[in-house]
């Protein structure tokens, strides 16, 4: 009786995992989302090609749970070396929740800030994968954005992953619509 006890607790605690995904954390309400500008349609292109489409992002089969992914707001608007994380911050872009669809067929997209996905992971005692836009830089018919998939490792964890990875996709203004062109590198951890 105590096994069976013990395995039904087992599996209740872990069938309800994981935390971080939960509407107290994965809080950006549905809207309507209208893809009036340059970024926003960039915006939208990428993330359906990186997990919604071709789902071609590097690691992608290591989302734990792919029907709700956060997405960091901090960007690079040109290519510079950095030193640190503080002088990458100093000089960032910040998407606006605006700018990022909600939801793509069956995948909901949540925007946050670096400072407030850690302290998810710090509260639900979770790792896990976010996107983020390392580069979004537009010129008048040609985008370069650099598309990340990274982790957010909470304050106790002891877990190195050499998982994760990106790539920069080129994008042309074709009859004032945004068209992929290529992919010009990619990277895996």
């Amino acid at each position: 009786m105590r096994k069976h006890l013990i395995l039904l607790i087992t599996v209740i605690v872990v069938g309800c995992r994981p935390y971080y995904i939960k509407d107290r954390h994965f809080d950006c309400r549905l809207s309507d989302y209208n893809v009036d500008s340059d970024i926003k349609e960039l915006v939208y292109r990428s993330l359906k090609r990186a997990v919604v489409a071709e789902k071609d992002i590097p690691d992608y089969i290591l989302f734990w749970k792919k029907h709700r992914i956060y997405v960091s707001n901090a960007y690079q608007t040109e290519v510079v070396t950095f030193t640190n994380t503080q002088e990458w911050m100093s000089s960032a872009s910040f998407l606006k929740s605006e700018e990022v669809p909600p939801r793509i067929n069956h995948v909901e997209f949540c925007l946050k800030s670096r400072e407030e996905l850690q302290h998810i992971a710090d509260q639900t005692k979770e790792d896990f994968l976010h996107l983020s836009f390392s580069m979004i830089q537009i010129d008048e018919s040609t985008a370069t954005i650099k598309i990340d998939n990274t982790w957010i490792s909470h304050k106790r964890s002891k877990n190195v992953y050499l998982s994760g990875g990106g790539y920069t996709a080129i994008y042309h203004k074709v009859d004032g619509k945004w068209r992929f062109e290529r992919i010009t590198e990619s990277w895996i951890s």
